[in-house]
């Protein structure tokens, strides 16, 4: 029973060096084979996580198979490395969205998003129109685009039963303008301008028809997928922690197929 340890380090990380084949190959596919700024942005950190992590169980699966001390104690370092990046990047998150968008409830019902007056460094760095361009070309995607879905469903609803069609935080923002905008409803995506309007809101002016523009360059779109990022870290708190559990165990475990290693050294 000495070499379970090892066994189980040896058996979990040949799944992980399995499960990192296809995102290093998905991520250089994706760097060659595809002018989509999205995919472009996507591929550099798809290949770099791939191979972090293939480099990262062939130690483990060497180290724990071939009773490598050395190869263990540099798999114990790598994996406190990422227990510590997991743990920062949840904290940033969790910090960096907890002010960066704020819910409101239209009159209607609906709910929509806006920026506050204070808005935090993600906000900030979101708002930055390099990074924004990025961020708009994965939502405008013409296989993915986010609003693709409400102009297909194009249910015959009014503007103030918009909140029954459940529209994530995004679709919100993006796929139609803002209420204040007093815009004529004419369909999910299509909404004709009202001379008489006096918001002066800017995402107003900005708003357009066309599937490639509606309102992805407003404020309540930049809004929405900041109150998006947050909204899913909610929902993936059990996931989170969940995970950090069984790397926790897991580097325990770990050590344990140190020792037995040592020992056969």
């Amino acid at each position: 029973m000495p070499q379970t340890s090892n066994n189980i380090v040896g058996f979990v990380n040949l799944l992980s060096f399995l499960i990192s084949i296809p995102i290093v190959i998905v991520g250089v596919s994706m760097s060659q084979g595809s002018a989509e700024e999205c995919y472009q942005v996507m591929a550099k950190p798809m290949i770099i996580i791939g191979g972090f992590f293939m480099f990262f169980s062939l130690v483990g699966i060497i180290g724990a198979c071939c009773n490598v001390t050395f190869l263990l104690i540099v798999y114990l370092i790598l994996m406190m490395f990422v227990i510590i990046v997991r743990i920062i990047f949840s904290m940033i998150t969790m910090i960096a969205t907890s002010k960066g968008a704020e819910e409101v409830k239209t009159r209607e019902g609906y709910k929509e998003y806006r920026l506050p007056d204070d808005p935090n460094w993600l906000a900030m760095a979101i708002l930055k129109e390099k990074s924004w361009e990025s961020i708009k070309s994965c939502l405008t995607v013409p296989e993915h685009n986010v609003c693709t879905d409400l102009k297909e469903r194009q249910i015959n609803c009014t503007a103030t039963e918009l909140d029954q069609n459940e529209l994530t935080p995004i679709q919100s923002g993006c796929c139609k303008p803002p209420s204040e905008c007093g815009f004529v409803y004419g369909g999910m995506t299509t909404w004709t301008k009202n001379n008489g309007g006096s918001s002066k809101n800017n995402d107003c002016n900005l708003w357009n028809n066309d599937n490639k523009t509606l309102c992805f360059e407003c404020q309540s779109c930049k809004a929405g997928v900041i109150y998006g990022v947050k909204d899913s870290r909610r929902k993936s708190s059990v996931v989170n922690i969940v995970f950090c559990i069984f790397i926790v165990v897991f580097y325990f475990i770990s050590i344990c197929a140190l020792g037995n290693s040592a020992k056969h050294g």
